[in-house]
């Protein structure tokens, strides 16, 4: 009798944090787009503030507490709203910023970066404006950034300009640049070698693109068939990839797909009716999906087999 194997990871759940364990007292930025809002590295963590400039907040893991608007210190650079941003994989301190100024800014975070006391109250601080690289490319505002996961110094962008590109950040230029496309960047994401990425776009198409060419390898047309934003995850180097994105009926679903055989998804999976875009984000380590969708009090897990039923 066929008989699906019990996961080890079905009875994990989660404890509210306690409030001392909490970062609290700022005010988010209320910009919309497909970016993630919030990103860490090791040490540190950001979010985009409300307000003029573009500020931004920087955190510290180790110091949870209270923000006091005004007096803890900020990020400064920008001249428009932060829209997504990213850790370098290979320091934790470095942060990439892109914005609707249509400039990727790279920051240095120092060592003695301190928003909140020991005590867990806001402490005063000068603001930090000095801005490592200038990236200058794109004419429109810049919507998603990833850094590469293998190759030190080197980031990804997709702008609303309808462009990708990839940039070498040590020398400040744009290395090379994808611009076959006539719509909005839903995603981009890196497979785990970082030699390919996935680019969703607004007209439903799924393109993987090889990094040193810049030419697309293969495509995935109508991935989804709602009009939901559709998010892509690598599954290691399993060579299969996750959409997810909406049917007809605009139900939240996600598949699974073999990246040699992308004329139809190996298994569908349907989630709720939900209105907000679902993100993936998969753990290789442990092989553990997280999914999180916008607007969603809840984060779902499922664990990634590479066999039927995935």
């Amino acid at each position: 009798m066929f008989k699906i194997r019990q996961s080890k990871y079905r009875h994990v759940f989660c404890d509210q944090p306690k409030q001392d364990l909490c970062h609290i007292g700022f005010r988010i930025a209320t910009a919309t787009g497909e970016q993630q809002y919030v990103k860490a590295s090791t040490k540190y963590w950001s979010v985009a503030m409300f307000g003029g400039g573009g500020p931004l907040i920087v955190g510290r893991h180790d110091r949870p507490g209270r923000f006091e608007d005004g007096t803890s210190p900020i990020l400064k650079g920008h001249s428009g709203t932060v829209l997504d941003m990213d850790w370098s994989p290979f320091d934790d301190s470095l942060l990439a910023t892109a914005s609707e100024d249509s400039t990727i800014k790279l920051w240095s975070i120092p060592e003695d970066w301190e928003p909140t006391d020991d005590k867990g109250l806001g402490k005063k601080g000068k603001d930090f404006t000095d801005v490592m690289v200038d990236l200058d490319g794109h004419s429109k505002k810049v919507t998603l950034i990833r850094f590469h996961p293998t190759a030190n110094n080197t980031l990804l962008s997709a702008s609303a300009d309808y462009t990708v590109k990839l940039w070498d950040v040590e020398s400040g230029v744009s290395v090379m640049s994808y611009d076959e496309c006539s719509d909005l960047f839903q995603d981009i994401v890196w497979d785990v070698r970082g030699d390919t990425f996935a680019a969703s776009n607004k007209d439903k198409t799924v393109r993987f693109i090889d990094a040193r060419t810049g030419k697309c390898s293969s495509t995935l047309e109508k991935a989804h068939e709602g009009v939901k934003s559709t998010k892509l995850s690598f599954f290691g180097e399993s060579g299969k990839v996750l959409t997810t994105g909406a049917s007809k009926q605009s139900g939240r679903e996600m598949k699974v797909w073999d990246l040699k055989m992308l004329s139809k998804p190996l298994q569908t999976e349907a989630v709720d009716t939900a209105s907000g875009a679902l993100i993936p984000i998969y753990d290789q380590d442990t092989s553990v999906l997280y999914l999180c969708g916008k607007g969603d009090g809840i984060i779902r897990l499922y664990e990634f087999e590479d066999k039927d039923p995935y």
